[in-house]
């Protein structure tokens, strides 16, 4: 689907930044212009397709995409729109990641034990395939009950959605878990007692529970 105003060469030239994954301060500097004029031409793109956010955006024009694909060839159509649906949502959530993780400050030892529901979920889908690293109690289980009751409301819904959200937060799932372990003193090999029916995911839960390792610092070796 075609805007309804056709786009200016510069604003074509930001909207194909955009879908590369660039931010809009990466967009600013490769095309030479200011954030505040890549914000100006985001909004005049926004109103020609009729969106009103970079996700939505995202998600139009793929979805319009594989509508003009799948045009005269009905059969495929089901598997066409299952395979969009999965990219799709993997290839938002890294766009998503990519411009929070510029402004995600680090964090210190002792802030990683307070984090919140919200910044569990924000630096789990920034560290969407990292499985290196270490993850704080509250960042694992936060994540955990995000996954377990988003969904559960999908699966409500639909059972394909449902199954396709599944797969597509497994790998965040996994990689935050790995770091879980790491965290406490544990190999991420573990990771593998989830293919142990029941004893497995009771095994990894106490893992997943333990406290943290002590690392050592400057500051805690002796004198």
């Amino acid at each position: 689907m075609t805007p309804q105003n056709p786009l200016s060469k510069r604003e074509q030239d930001v909207l194909d930044l955009l879908l590369e994954g660039k931010s809009n301060k990466l967009i600013a500097h490769a095309l030479g212009i200011t954030e505040r004029t890549v914000e100006f031409h985001l909004k005049n793109i926004y109103a020609k397709h009729q969106v009103n956010s970079r996700m939505e955006l995202v998600l139009h024009l793929r979805q319009s995409t594989v509508a003009a694909a799948g045009e005269g060839n009905e059969n495929s159509g089901t598997s066409t729109l299952w395979s969009w649906a999965k990219s799709t949502f993997k290839e938002a959530v890294f766009r998503i990641g990519k411009e929070i993780e510029m402004n995600t400050p680090t964090q210190t030892p002792n802030q990683a034990e307070s984090i919140t529901f919200q910044e569990a979920i924000r630096i789990c889908f920034v560290k969407y395939a990292d499985f290196k690293g270490r993850a704080s109690r509250p960042e694992f289980w936060w994540f955990a009950l995000f996954i377990l009751l988003s969904a559960s409301a999908v699966t409500y819904l639909s059972e394909t959605a449902g199954s396709i959200y599944s797969i597509a937060t497994l790998l965040p799932f996994l990689a935050v878990g790995a770091r879980r372990l790491r965290d406490s003193n544990n190999s991420a090999w573990w990771l593998f007692g989830l293919l142990i029916p029941v004893g497995g995911i009771i095994i990894l839960g106490f893992y997943w529970a333990a406290p943290p390792a002590k690392v050592l610092t400057e500051d805690s070796l002796p004198a």
